[in-house]
């Protein structure tokens, strides 16, 4: 496709460019500017309102600047804006399974609040409402030291009102439908930061009387309530400092509508405490070590395991390093290798003999799974082949999946795409990679994925959001992956995507909504599904593998969990 920005050139956008497709238009990036095309040229924002939102600095928010023209009717369909290049959307950042995997910190979730609250006071100086303050309206970089103001054409200016608002943020306590002002913009801040610092929204969890946004908001009754059951994924509110939290309860329990505290927000070091529990009907967890820290990860393979903190990592309960690490992988002979990726090249050592691995390619995004290493290099995906030499390791890479760097998402264990409106999945099978076009997926924007497999098949779940609601769908596949199977529950409290999939062709889910562990086949088909409750069973729990065993991850100790 070429367009022409108007007063400087012709662009070509290509399918390498694309970056999504909404209801409005396609957006392509280039250069370090995103290019908004409209489906229907006379949906494109006013002229007017353009020129309204120039008060808005950049950055932090992406406002449209030129207008594109198409080459020879000379017609107006779309315009360009700052491209926000390998960046997170905002939802993405809540799961607990994404903060350990990613090493986000209560520090970094503040650190982003507070950007969100000072941009919202930018805008407000300049009599500008963001209105549709959502979580996908926000992007934050790989660092988490950076947010971004995104879709600002939907901003309300002094001459063009806004028109939608998704549902979960809108204050109930409007006069009018649409009598947007200061405070309900606080309102809709407070929803969005609520789930950045404690995981989960506001008004979720479960009240015995009152079902729903609706009833809750208009009943001011939040998590914070007596009578409202949290779910144990959620953070504890202790996370909130004090001024904060009343802040909090003043907007979200008492109706008031007013700007957060001011100042720089401080963090607030919460020290995991596992209590002993008893009582216990259906579980036993077997304490297998405990590791000082709070635990980030888990890795067996033969006889070692790798257990990663938030401050080291241990091998047999020996420690092998004093930084954390966000993947593991496995040589042929069985010796760990991990990896620590936290600048532009991943930094890999051998844990057994401590000694550094070369590694010199850049990655923007790197995971693991079944003992191999996985990156993301623009627009291609290599696994990590590692080499046993004498004490050492050497590192080599192979193409497994070629995608569109704009418009894919690498995940443990595979990598989806929207390529043109079509979504495939991309899966990392133990013998082959595997692509699969998957159209239940094509309505959604997905925000996180993962592929688990054993020695009797595997499952693929995501997490995926369409229209203000997030769905958790489950994928289970035939031997040929030519058919597949799909469950889906619908509009979830957790974004976590907490399970394993053991060697005995089990699947055991943690649900962080109902806090139970959840136990189903992989055989594409199975109708089996078995639901266990049991006190020791909370939302903090991670749960990994050895086999077919399954263990956990608690506070700074892990287990061994086995039915009685």
């Amino acid at each position: 496709m070429k367009v022409v920005v108007k007063g400087q050139g012709a662009v070509s956008l290509t399918q390498q460019d694309y970056v999504a497709e909404g209801g409005q238009g396609k957006v392509y990036a280039k250069g370090g500017m995103a290019y908004k095309v409209y489906h229907d040229p006379s949906s494109m924002i006013p002229e007017g309102k353009i020129q309204e939102l120039t008060p808005l600095p950049s950055p932090p928010f992406s406002r449209p600047h030129d207008l594109l023209v198409q080459p020879k009717t000379g017609q107006v369909i779309g315009y360009t804006t700052r491209f926000v290049d390998d960046a997170w959307v905002l939802c993405q950042l809540f799961p607990r399974s994404f903060r350990d995997r990613e090493g986000l910190t209560h520090k970094h979730t503040f650190h982003l609040a507070q950007a969100m609250r000072d941009g919202i006071q930018t805008a407000h100086k300049a009599n500008i409402l963001l209105v549709d303050g959502n979580e996908m309206n926000f992007l934050v970089d790989q660092k988490f030291k950076n947010l971004a103001f995104i879709d600002t054409d939907s901003y309300q200016t002094k001459s063009y009102p806004a028109v939608a608002i998704m549902d979960s943020i809108r204050d109930r306590r409007m006069n009018h439908t649409h009598d947007f002002n200061e405070g309900t913009d606080w309102f809709s801040f407070a929803v969005v930061a609520f789930q950045l610092l404690v995981g989960i929204h506001p008004y979720k969890g479960k009240h015995p009387n009152l079902k729903g946004f609706d009833a809750r908001m208009k009943a001011n009754v939040s998590v914070f309530h007596r009578d409202v059951r949290v779910p144990k994924a959620a953070y504890s509110f202790e996370v909130i400092p004090a001024d904060w939290r009343a802040w909090f309860e003043a907007v979200l329990d008492r109706g008031e509508r007013c700007p957060p505290p001011g100042g720089l927000l401080q963090a607030v070091l919460i020290k995991p405490v596992v209590k002993a529990i008893t009582g216990a009907r259906n579980l036993v967890l077997e304490k297998i070590g405990e590791f000082y820290h709070p635990v980030t990860g888990v890795w067996a393979s033969g006889h070692n395991l790798i257990v990663a903190t938030t401050s080291d990592v241990w091998m047999n309960a020996r420690c092998v390093h004093r930084k954390p690490i966000q993947a593991v992988g496995f040589s042929p002979m069985g010796v760990p290798v991990g990896v620590q990726h936290q600048g532009d090249i991943p930094t890999m050592f051998n844990c057994q003999s401590r000694l550094g691995v070369n590694f010199g390619l850049n990655a923007q995004r790197v995971v693991d799974s079944g003992g191999t290493i996985y990156i993301k290099n623009r627009d291609k995906v290599l696994a990590v082949t590692l080499a046993d030499v004498g004490d050492g390791t050497l590192a080599s890479t192979r193409l497994v999946a070629s995608v569109l760097p704009q418009a894919s998402l690498l995940f443990p264990g595979g990598v989806v795409q929207n390529m043109l409106g079509s979504t495939f999945v991309s899966l990392f099978s133990k013998a082959q990679s595997h692509q699969v076009r998957i159209k239940e997926l094509d309505s959604y924007r997905v925000l996180d994925g993962k592929w688990d497999e054993g020695a009797r098949g595997g499952v693929l779940m995501v997490i995926a959001t369409k229209k203000g609601k997030t769905d958790r769908l489950a994928f289970r596949f035939d031997p040929s992956f030519m058919s597949y199977d799909m469950r889906k529950v619908e509009n979830i409290q957790s974004g976590d995507l907490n399970f394993v999939v053991t060697d005995a062709g089990v699947c055991v889910l943690l649900d962080g909504d109902n806090d139970c562990i959840e136990l189903s086949a992989t055989k594409k088909g199975s109708t089996q599904v078995k639901t266990v409750t049991d006190v020791v069973i909370g939302g903090d729990m991670r749960l990994f593998k050895r086999g077919a065993q399954v263990l956990v991850a608690r506070g700074s100790t892990v287990y061994a969990m086995k039915m009685k």
